[in-house]
Parts: C-alpha cells; structure tokens; sequence
C-alpha cells in the first residue's frame, strides 16, 4: 500500500494542561476525493467519481426541505476549536468521525484501505496541526490481519488515543476471529472504542432483532440491542479472560441498560456456567472492569432522585466519559444532560475519567 507522505515534518505540537475532555467528536468528511491521496492508487477512483462516498447509509438521517448553504458543521478543524471548543471551555477532543458502517463493506480490501487513509487525513489534517484534537485508529473488522497491521502502524503515534469499531458488524465482536484486534488494542495500551450508529446500514443485519425499524426515532431508540449483543458475546467468549488489561469505551448507546444486563447475565451464568468453563468470575464484574459509556445521549429519568440511583448502579463515578458527539444533537443539549449530576460526580465525568482511561496518551506532545 502507499501513502502520501509530508514534504517536510512539522515540530510535534506543545502537550496540554487539560481540563474538560469531549471524547466523541464526529469530526467530517467535506469531500471524499480529500482522502484519495491517502489510499493506494488502484483504489483512489472509489473516492473521487461522481457518486458520493463509498459507504452505505441507513437512509434515517433527517434531511431538510433544501440543502443548508453552510459548510457542515465539523469539516474544518480550526472552526472547530474556535466555534465548539473554546466557547465551551473543552480543552481536548477525540475524534471518533462518522463512518459507523465500515465492518459490513463487503470489499475488506476497500474497507482496510479507507480505515488507513481516513487515519492518515485525520492525523495530517485534524491532530497534527492543532493540539486539541486526538485521533481515533479506525480499523476494518472483515480483515483481523489488516486490521492489527494499522494497529501496529498508528499504535506508535502520539497523536492516537484508541482503536475504533462500529457496532454495526457481520458477527459478534466476541468471536475468535477478531481477537487478534483486541490482543493489539492491549499491545499498544489502546482502548477499544465500539461506536453505535452504522446498525442496518447497507448490507449490515437490522438494528433490532425482529427486523429493520421504520423510522430515527424507532432505530435511535434500538441501539443499545447491538451493544448488548457484542457486550455478551465479549464476556462470553473469554475477551477480557485472554486480554486483562483491555478497555472498552461504548459510545452513543446509552447507559441506564446496564444495570438490567449484568443483573440477567450473572442470574444466568450461576445456572449455565458450565458452557463458558474459561470465565472466573461473575459476567458484571467483566463489565464493571473492563467497559466505559459515554455521556451522549444520557437517559434522563423524570426525577433527579431516580437519576442519582441510575448513576450510582452503572458505577458512573468511574465508568461515565463526557462524549458530545458534536454535532450531531438530535437528542438534546450534551451538557444539560450532565446538570443533575452532583458537582463531584460532574468533574469526573468531565474530565477525570477520561484521564484515567487514556492515562497519558491525552496530554503526550503530538
């Protein structure tokens, strides 16, 4: 494969001293042809002909009457910074992109190329020139082999924090195939980011279990059915027995479930352990290990009371990270959500936590 490579290094941009830590920022892709010269050139025509790009949609994106004059809202990183961050005190953001979809590209030769160039255009045109931005490695399942090679690539790099799946996909994640991927996620120290949004795009299976919803307000509300599905397969299939010190950041499908499914899943395992011999210890205490949920959309409860409850069983004071998933806001202001919470519990979600789970990766020189 080649890549384009800069005409003369820039000096890697001063660590910072961070405060609050958006961890999902859907950094966007103006114009596709902008990744061509990242990928190898037999496959460079997939992203410049007429057409739009290579991936599939689920056909759910609200669409207005007209198209908005507007450059959309997170194509350039400086009007980032100074029109999200900076009025919004965010001292550092991760970017997470929008391609949700790419573990259900039939073409795993496609779909490895575009995880590497949309890395490659991250870095040079997002991370690297601008120290408030971090980078997610964003890698294709359908390839494990591919996938570990730009784990191994990228993993070096300051500039990346994480390694980053979409929940849409062709399997569980717990199945051996892909446990190569995460065995590089724990070489490198990378969490593993498992980001909801590509289910029933394309040709990935339904969002829900009985078949395709009819419309965003009945396929938002279903994706916690994905995550659950890969959580269960993940503890079930001895992920986080072969790989201790892995971390799994959910994004973007609520968190108030959990309680429900660590409940049912230890109920279970005492009356059916015998099929998973390999497992140690309660499923729950897998998860309350090993995963972290982001903040967007958080489930509001119609009392605060309710709300403290919810919290304090999702284990939030350590689990909870603040992800905007700026600017896609269709559910509610990012930061009201987090008004309830007390100022304690606020500081940890804001930025505490992060730090713990990206450790110093987040402030390192890039």
């Amino acid at each position: 494969m080649t890549t384009q490579t800069r005409t003369a290094p820039r000096p890697p941009v001063s660590p910072l001293r961070l405060g609050t830590i958006d961890v999902d920022l859907h950094h966007q892709i103006a114009d596709w042809s902008a990744i061509a010269p990242f990928v190898p050139a037999g496959l460079r025509h997939r992203f410049t002909r007429k057409g739009g790009p290579p991936m599939a949609r689920h056909g759910f994106t609200l669409v207005g009457p007209s198209p908005v004059p507007e450059p959309l809202a997170a194509t350039d990183p400086a009007r980032v910074r100074d029109s999200y961050l900076a009025p919004h005190g965010i001292d550092l953001a991760i970017l997470t992109g929008t391609i949700f979809s790419l573990g259900v590209q039939p073409n795993p030769d496609l779909a490895a190329a575009l995880a590497r160039g949309v890395n490659d255009w991250t870095l040079e045109t997002w991370v690297r020139p601008f120290a408030c931005f971090k980078g997610s490695i964003l890698v294709a399942p359908q390839d494990p082999t591919a996938a570990v090679a730009e784990i191994d690539r990228l993993g070096p790099d300051p500039g990346m924090v994480q390694v980053l799946l979409g929940s849409a996909s062709e399997a569980p994640l717990g199945r051996r195939a892909f446990h190569p991927i995460y065995a590089a996620c724990a070489r490198h120290g990378l969490p593993l980011a498992l980001h909801a949004g590509g289910e029933g795009a394309g040709m990935s299976p339904p969002a829900t279990a009985v078949g395709h919803p009819a419309s965003t307000f009945e396929w938002y509300g279903s994706l916690p059915q994905a995550s659950m599905a890969h959580l269960m397969s993940m503890v079930t299939e001895g992920v986080f027995e072969r790989f201790p010190t892995l971390k799994v950041v959910l994004y973007e499908a609520g968190i108030f479930w959990l309680p429900h499914l660590m409940w049912r899943f230890d109920k279970n395992w005492k009356a059916q352990r015998a099929e998973t011999p390999w497992l140690t210890e309660p499923p729950s205490a897998y998860l309350r290990r090993h995963l972290h949920l982001t903040s967007y959309p958080l489930e509001l409860p119609p009392a605060a009371s309710i709300m403290a409850d919810m919290l304090e069983l999702v284990g939030a004071e350590r689990t909870l990270l603040f992800g905007s998933a700026y600017p896609d806001w269709e559910f509610g202001d990012p930061f009201a959500m987090l008004a309830d919470m007390p100022d304690d519990l606020r500081t940890r979600v804001l930025a505490d936590n992060a730090r713990s789970v990206y450790s110093e990766r987040l402030g390192a020189a890039h």
